[in-house]
């Protein structure tokens, strides 16, 4: 079932844009964004897929002429376990002679599992005529996450024969990914058609357009890089993502306005849709078309105005791509956080600059609860990108079982930040957090299976694991997208041994996964105590100047 809330008071849902008729789909009964929702569409869809969803006044011819000339993108067909028939379920993009660029998700093993042999990709013309069906003889995955939103989505297929000769393969964009802020690409692909006024049928029913499989295409403007945008949240979450919104000159469809993107559309302007998974972000560069990121997700399953598309971006996966035939434009390379003598941007004015990140971490944009200090704070989520207890143990460099041995209960799944710094025996760590959730407190059922945890350690030269706030914890209403919080509160500790630590902040998800809990932080500092000797030293030095004033002043009497 699908939980359809209150736009102002509960978050919309991320919806995978892949079809997958031969196996068992069905819809997410998790309320929100988890990082399974989004992988899963309706059982009511069961038509075959035919891709974009265009604004009215460009129409559908429009989109034809723009998606007819890119060749290079290819309809990729699943076999029907049922009639053994292929049909459209998935989009990608040929980067080589015989390897096609695609989503993860199209293949996740929650519908079932996927073999190379259950695949073909079908290759048509600038006429959108056949050209050849090609069969696939292995699929890549960049890992095994199937983590819709984690930055993680891509897949390649390698043929089992060279594509049509008449086909060339897209070169893929290897500079900044920031430079592409504000520059217009294009979205094109197989899925679902429609325009933006209508949008498609969430349930699969074909549209007026949906005559035939063609290959659609549309004009958009890059708003956001390196996140996904919650907009009721109102935070932007960091993540290998490139998004941009489908606007119609309505300030109330202008989804990502206050992150600056405007309301006024391009001429052709449009959204992708469902079946259009894996399918290219397309920008040029010095007059050549580059693939700059993979369709992963979209808003609204309706593609209507006000959806905004989330392409995972290519760039930061550059070894994998290449190691599978792909060819990179440019040769930006991206810099890991180091170890510092102090705490960096511990007040957040800088996003999340010198911090680390494993699953849902983000900025706040208008979150209504005010911060402790300055004009920003970090905000960490157990849901839409969250990750299990393990791997946020292993990013923290805590034991296994260290969260559940420290809540009490089973971390279903949670996030974290880090950062690493020296410290001397004695320095106090000190900062400012908020907890935040929907959870129900233990006492309110009896039980402890929902008691949802907020937490901050140390590890390094000495480890140190501690509960912030949980469900327990006193709380007030909150003017937040959450019921309760605790207020921000203070909390310090002593550093007992000089050395290099990683300090840690998190918050998990006890037990089930259908409550939502976050943790703000703020004003993070290390004070520095200093040595004994540099103590002593520092007392004669003004114990001399002071004495030596005394006689000047005797003398001058």
């Amino acid at each position: 079932m699908h939980l359809d809330l209150s736009k102002n008071n509960k978050l919309k849902p991320r919806f995978n844009y892949s079809i997958l008729k031969p196996f068992k789909i069905k819809k997410a009964s998790k309320i929100g964004l988890s990082c399974v929702l989004g992988l899963v569409a309706s059982q009511s869809i069961q038509t075959s897929v035919r891709s974009i969803v265009i604004n009215d006044t460009a129409g559908a011819i429009t989109a034809q002429a723009l998606g007819a000339p890119l060749t290079s993108v290819t309809d990729i067909l699943f076999k029907d376990s049922e009639t053994l028939e292929f049909e459209s379920g998935c989009s990608g993009s040929l980067i080589a002679d015989n390897y096609i660029l695609t989503a993860q998700h199209c293949f996740d093993p929650l519908f079932g599992e996927v073999l190379a042999t259950d695949l073909s990709v079908r290759f048509r013309d600038e006429n959108n005529a056949i050209l050849k069906d090609i069969s696939v003889s292995k699929i890549s995955f960049l890992d095994e996450t199937f983590n819709l939103l984690d930055g993680t989505d891509i897949a390649v297929l390698k043929l089992a024969e060279a594509a049509p000769d008449s086909i060339d393969p897209l070169k893929l964009f290897g500079g900044d990914p920031n430079e592409l802020i504000g520059s217009n690409a294009t979205l094109v692909g197989f899925g679902l058609r429609g325009l933006g006024s209508e949008g498609v049928d969430e349930d699969g029913i074909e549209s007026e357009f949906d005559e035939g499989e063609l290959r659609w295409g549309a004009e958009n403007t890059i708003d956001v890089v390196g996140g996904v945008f919650d907009p009721d949240l109102s935070v932007l979450f960091y993540s290998n993502i490139i998004e941009l919104d489908f606007d119609d000159q309505n300030s109330f469809t202008n989804t990502l306005v206050s992150l600056g993107s405007s309301s006024i559309p391009l001429q052709n302007e449009g959204t992708s849709a469902v079946g259009d998974s894996g399918s290219p972000l397309v920008v040029e560069k010095n007059g050549e078309l580059l693939i700059a990121g993979v369709l992963t997700s979209g808003l609204f399953p309706t593609s209507e105005f006000g959806d905004i598309s989330d392409y995972t971006g290519v760039t930061e996966h550059r070894d994998f791509i290449e190691k599978l035939g792909g060819q990179f434009v440019g040769d930006f390379v991206m810099e890991e956080p180091e170890a510092t003598d102090d705490i960096q941007n511990g007040s957040f004015e800088e996003g999340l600059s010198g911090w680390s990140i494993i699953g849902a971490a983000g900025l706040p944009t208008d979150f209504g609860t005010p911060t402790s200090d300055g004009d920003s704070d970090a905000f960490i989520y157990n849901d839409l990108i969250a990750v299990s207890d393990y791997e946020i143990e292993e990013f923290l460099g805590l034991a296994a079982g260290s969260l559940e041995d420290l809540s009490g209960s089973f971390p279903f799944e949670g996030s974290a930040i880090k950062q690493t710094f020296t410290a001397n025996a004695g320095d106090i760590l000190s900062f400012d957090f908020n907890f935040l959730t929907d959870e129900l407190a233990a006492e309110d059922l009896g039980e402890e299976m929902f008691n949802d945890f907020s937490f901050v350690s140390l590890s390094g030269a000495d480890t140190y694991l501690d509960l912030l706030a949980d469900t327990s914890s006193d709380f007030v209403p909150s003017n937040t997208y959450f019921f309760d919080e605790t207020g921000y509160q203070s909390f310090s500790y002593e550093i007992r041994e000089t050395g290099t630590y990683t300090l840690g902040f998190g918050v998990a998800d006890a037990e089930e996964f259908t409550g939502f809990s976050g943790l703000l932080v703020d004003n993070v500092k290390l004070a520095s105590t200093p040595e004994p000797t540099t103590t002593i030293g520092l007392f004669a030095s003004v114990f001399g100047a002071f004495s030596l004033l005394k006689r000047k002043r005797k003398q001058f009497h």
